[in-house]
């Protein structure tokens, strides 16, 4: 084979000098992408495999075969989701289980079997008019997002020539609510630990770790012993959102819980899983149940999750001072953007710290009053 077009540091063109219409891609990595021009539209390109499944031999047959029937080479979304999310290039690992169950549930029966060339904006449409309207503008975001990254990867791929989803914009997601961290909502939280400790002791443990510490709920209950150490006082997350280890600092109140949770009945210290379940052998399943029992029995709102337990902790570190990159870093954000929304509830810190200024550069100015 002859290269015919102009090379790049990172791949290079060749035209097949057998089966004219044949080209390939040569990657530094030492990989090689198989490509037919189609007929209808000669910028447009055809995927017909790599070298690692296809000879060169076997890639001039499948030209040839390509040429003359081009719809015997068209994806499905479903075969091309399936590359997508076996690829790991556009999301971290718990992302692509999460997009797994969503496409599984929602887009196959729709779209699946449908060639990923031939989907347009009014199949996108439908996709999204079939989500359930209860759920939150932010939940059908994250489908659009979905959608969104598998046209992405099927366009450099060579799948489409468009992604039939980016004129559609992103719903107005509703402000996350920040609780203003007060007496009565402390006094309130602490009886309903209480109220958890006299009949779901698991429940109280977990509550206090995620107050203690700003954790996801999904990375708590994943955590095991082996992931605490104590001795360089700080626990490993591995299931975080972003698919990368995380640490997270462990203080002396929090020390003090691990000991107690430690020597609690159900423990499975040293190893095994710091939330067990009654049942098996895996964490527990279902908190939720009880901490709604336990808020309704202190007045605490009934909505109140989880996860607002973590905006509960940033609030409370933004409320003592602690700087935003420093809280970033706590809560695990990858973008710093993620924790301006509780810059807001710094009102009072920003006051001061506007006084602060006033009286050096009052002081700067000779004592005159401006």
């Amino acid at each position: 084979m002859s290269v015919k077009s102009s090379t790049s540091k990172k791949q290079s063109e060749v035209r097949d000098p057998v089966v004219k219409f044949l080209i390939s891609i040569h990657y530094v990595s030492g990989s090689i992408a198989y490509y037919v021009r189609s007929a209808g539209n000669g910028r447009k390109r055809i995927l017909l495999g790599h070298n690692d499944s296809l000879t060169l031999d076997q890639a001039r047959l499948a030209a040839i075969e390509a040429k003359a029937n081009p719809s015997s080479y068209s994806r499905t979304l479903s075969s091309v989701f399936g590359e997508y999310s076996k690829s790991g290039k556009y999301s971290g690992r718990r992302s692509v289980n999460r997009d797994c169950r969503r496409f599984t549930a929602v887009v196959e029966p729709l779209l699946g079997h449908r060639p990923v060339q031939k989907i347009v904006l009014e199949d996108i449409h439908l996709v999204m008019a079939s989500l359930k309207p209860t759920l939150s503008a932010a939940t059908k975001n994250r489908y659009l997002a979905m959608l969104r990254s598998i046209f992405r990867f099927a366009v450099e791929h060579g799948y489409c020539e468009k992604d039939p989803t980016r004129s559609i914009t992103l719903a107005r997601e509703t402000p996350i609510k920040l609780y203003e961290v007060e007496d009565k909502l402390l006094n309130r939280l602490g009886r309903a630990v209480e109220w958890l400790e006299e009949r779901f002791a698991r429940t109280a443990f977990l509550v206090q770790l995620l107050l203690l510490t700003g954790m996801r709920i999904n990375e708590a209950l994943s955590l095991t012993w082996d992931d605490v150490d104590l001795s360089a006082r700080h626990i490993r997350l591995r299931a975080t959102k972003s698919g990368k280890l995380r640490h997270v600092p462990i203080s002396e109140a929090c020390m003090e819980l691990l000991e107690r949770l430690a020597e609690a009945e159900f423990s499975q210290a040293p190893q095994g899983w710091l939330f067990p379940s009654v049942y098996s052998d895996s964490p527990m399943t279902r908190p939720v149940r009880p901490w709604k029992r336990a808020c309704r029995a202190v007045g605490l709102p009934i909505s109140l999750r989880f996860h607002d337990l973590r905006h509960i902790f940033a609030a409370a570190c933004v409320s003592d001072g602690i700087p935003l990159f420093t809280l970033q870093q706590l809560l695990g954000h990858s973008s710093i953007r993620m924790t301006e929304r509780y810059a807001s509830l710094a009102r009072e810190d920003l006051l001061i710290a506007s006084e602060r200024v006033s009286r050096t550069l009052t002081v700067c100015a000779g004592g005159v009053k401006w």
